[in-house]
């Protein structure tokens, strides 16, 4: 069913929906009743038998009321009754309760004895039909026309006339139900209040922050300069993770000692919440303040022995576990001594009181302490950037030093888990690996790492001793990151088929392939490449057919002048395509590879290539074997799908 306009408002007291254009009622239909085939219903003078009579004596008809419908499986004795559209209103009022037992929330409670599940109590329903109420029960709440204003501006009880009052009446009573409105309140409420100072752009707490209220009011609050001593990364912490605070800036960037919070109240005229704010931040502030001085109290070198009662994960053992296996596989990048010294301190800080405080600090804080005990620069963002990227769109970590420690965590994470058999399945990730992969492949793309995937996992898996056959482990790991591979590189502009003919050819590093698959999707519309694609399809799907042993090429068994053509085009353009290769440019390898076409044309067109003479149809299927090699050393070129393809291929 159509309707011309659907809207879904939402605040922390109520969910609404508006439809606009419904019909007054369904549309009648024809509902067809099938009853006993032809030959059963009639007998052979023609004449209903017993069977129709009791199918007809069944739906309260007559036998002249049926009709013979033909079917699939022949002629059948129906009933065609005209059904009535039932009125729409009724339809909902049966519906309505079935939709709220169906809405699924990532956290439920018990409400009620009849134990429902809900993320909020139910207190009261409006269902209007225009002017009119729709009338249901569910959970013993009944609906009607009456809704409630804000908890402390509005009023308890406000009867709505019709649906089109209905969004007026909340906001005379102080609440907004868009969320658009709220939203437009707080930004000017932020311009506003932040007067010369600038506020900290963070688009997910204003997002938070709109579905916190009703009737949004931005309050500004200030706090003692005597914190700005503690790095602004555990300020802005303490303010938006814990408070919901916006933090400010002076001109010159600097973290200002004033704040911006959003309130659910139409104002401040005494000040009284602003100071409740400023206290309550104060005890928050003096905690980290204590935090920052105490932790300095033992350099992270000695803490690291500490990790060992730090559980990662059961069967994976301690942090210092992962400790000593990152050390390894950071050995193993090649970084110098400066990452081993960051893999060894980086999980440090998950002993510290400030990161059991603030969780969100992890790595930050590691990183900020290593800067004060005077490690070098390399060392200390390395350990300070190492968790990034968290999401696709975060910053990578600013050093290749801390690009090469994520990158060794995450193996270690990924590689260890499917070890033990935590693999992703539906939308059950507990460990975040799909995330965790997904960052992985963007700081492989980013580093111009020169380790192949494989190379990287089983190294990974040497520092583990598996529940599962490494092998296994080995193919399940490099299927996973595959897949993340192709999404990241469609998230970049890239075709599905420019992908599958990259990674048909063999995924070496992700940045290579990355390169490949660029070099690929330049080139692929051009015409001569489109038509050498078709030629390589054909040489291809010959060789996948031939069962037998493929013998080295004789090149004193081509006889045809096109055939001694094209291996001789293929001999000039191989030193040629090599060192394109070597040197990384893939673009003028394959436009090399891309000018032997007519060579190839003429190939296929005078040459049989699977004559009766066995010594002739292996020396030419050795050839094509030779123009294979010559692409698979870039792409696959068979996967480029073609204008008018209808099977991709």
């Amino acid at each position: 069913m159509k309707c011309e306009g659907l809207k879904a408002y939402c605040t922390p007291r109520r969910l609404a929906i508006i439809a606009r254009g419904l019909p007054e009622r369904c549309p009648d239909k024809e509902d067809v009743v099938s009853g006993p085939p032809k030959s059963v219903a009639f007998g052979s003078d023609g004449l209903p038998t017993r069977a129709a009579e009791g199918f007809a004596r069944k739906q309260g008809v007559s036998v002249d009321d049926l009709n013979l419908l033909t079917t699939d499986r022949g002629e059948y004795l129906v009933l065609r009754r005209l059904v009535e559209g039932e009125p729409l209103p009724d339809i909902l009022g049966r519906s309505i309760p079935e939709i709220i037992a169906s809405i699924s929330w990532p956290k439920n409670m018990y409400w009620k004895e009849s134990r429902f599940r809900f993320i909020r109590p139910l207190r009261w329903f409006v269902c209007l039909w225009n002017d009119t109420e729709i009338g249901f029960e569910f959970e013993g709440v009944k609906s009607g026309r009456t809704t409630r204003g804000h908890r402390f501006l509005g009023e308890a009880a406000i009867p709505v006339k019709d649906v089109d009052t209905y969004l007026s009446c909340l906001e005379d009573n102080f609440v907004l139900a868009d969320s658009a409105d709220r939203r437009n309140r707080i930004a000017e409420g932020l311009r506003s209040a932040a007067g010369t100072l600038k506020v900290r752009e963070d688009e997910e707490l204003l997002e938070t922050v709109v579905y916190l209220n009703e009737y949004p009011t931005v309050l500004r609050g200030d706090f003692d300069e005597s914190f700005l001593h503690i790095p602004e990364e555990v300020l802005v912490t303490v303010m938006r993770f814990h408070q919901k605070y916006f933090s400010l800036a002076d001109e010159g960037g600097h973290l200002a000692s004033s704040f911006l919070t959003v309130v659910n109240t139409d104002g401040d005229p005494d000040g009284r919440i602003k100071k409740g704010h400023e206290k309550v931040l104060q005890a928050r502030l003096e905690d980290a303040a204590f935090f920052w001085k105490t932790d300095q109290k033992q350099p992270l070198q000695e803490r690291v022995p500490d990790l060992e009662h730090v559980l990662f994960q059961e069967r994976l053992g301690s942090y210092l576990e992962k400790t000593n296996r990152l050390r390894s596989i950071c050995a193993g990048l090649g970084g110098g001594e400066d990452l081993e010294t960051a893999a060894f301190l980086c999980k440090a800080d998950l002993t510290t009181d400030m990161v059991r405080e603030f969780p969100e600090l992890q790595g930050i804080m590691g990183g900020l302490y290593a800067c004060q005990e005077g490690y070098p620069e390399a060392v200390w963002r390395a350990v300070y950037d190492h968790y990034r990227p968290i999401a696709l769109n975060d910053d990578l970590p600013r050093t290749q030093t801390g690009v090469l420690l994520s990158i060794a965590d995450r193996l270690d994470t990924i590689v260890g888990c499917f070890g033990v058999d935590i693999i992703p399945s539906g939308s059950r990730d507990p460990f975040g690996l799909r995330r965790q992969a997904q960052g992985l492949v963007a700081l492989l793309l980013s580093s111009a790492l020169e380790m192949p995937m494989a190379e990287l996992i089983r190294m990974a898996q040497r520092q583990f001793s598996t529940e599962r056959p490494a092998a296994d482990v080995f193919e399940d790991v490099q299927s996973f990151l595959e897949k993340r591979v192709d999404y990241i590189f469609q998230r970049e502009g890239l075709s599905h088929d420019v992908l599958r003919a990259v990674m048909s050819s063999g995924l070496t590093t992700v940045h290579d392939a990355f390169r490949r698959a660029e070099a690929l999707a330049e080139i692929k519309g051009e015409p001569d490449f489109e038509a050498l694609a078709v030629a390589f399809k054909r040489t291809k799907n010959i060789l996948n057919k031939f069962e037998g042993e493929i013998t080295p090429l004789e090149v004193s068994k081509l006889v045809e002048a096109e055939e001694q053509e094209l291996h001789s085009a293929c001999e000039n353009l191989r030193l040629r395509v090599k060192d394109c290769v070597e040197q990384k440019d893939y673009g003028t390898a394959l436009r090399l590879i891309a000018g032997i076409r007519t060579t190839v044309d003429r190939f296929f067109d005078k040459v049989l290539v699977m004559t009766d003479d066995a010594g002739l149809r292996n020396n030419r299927l050795a050839l094509l074997k030779e123009i294979s090699d010559l692409f698979l050393s870039i792409v696959d070129i068979s996967e480029i799908v073609q204008e008018g393809d209808q099977n991709g291929k």
